[in-house]
């Protein structure tokens, strides 16, 4: 079974927090992303596993542009470390055009895929093993 890479990214925000991101080898997207540095889930999200047109980590996945993405909401909202969707405040929620917590993160994660540098945006080679 073709394996994929997932290369992580570190960011700051403007506030000075700390966020990382996990970019999928078989995509180009990010597939993951947390504040901090958690070096746990570094170790639990370290590839993706692609056989026959599916995706092993597709249901637990924020690349919603994947032909290979099945992510429901529930699960999506669990890689959040959330139990529900919360309400953004106004101010936030004007800026993004959105009420919910979750769209503003995955439009959030589509902006920063689009930001990505050019070479992890191009989708990899699988793995040698």
């Amino acid at each position: 079974m073709p394996k994929y890479s997932t290369e992580w990214v570190d960011y700051r925000l403007p506030t000075g927090q700390e966020f990382a991101v996990a970019v999928c080898g078989y995509s180009g997207k990010i597939r993951h992303m947390y504040i901090g540095k958690d070096p746990v889930r570094r170790m639990f999200i370290h590839h993706v596993e692609v056989e026959e047109g599916f995706c092993h980590a597709g249901d637990h996945c924020l690349a919603m542009d994947c032909p290979l993405n099945r992510a429901e909401q529930e699960h999506l909202l669990h890689m959040l470390d959330m139990n529900e969707d919360e309400g953004l405040d106004p101010e936030v929620a004007s800026q993004w055009g959105t009420e919910s917590t979750l769209d503003g993160f995955l439009q959030f994660a589509r902006k920063m895929s689009a930001l990505l540098p050019e070479e992890l945006k191009k989708p990899q080679e699988p793995l040698k093993e």
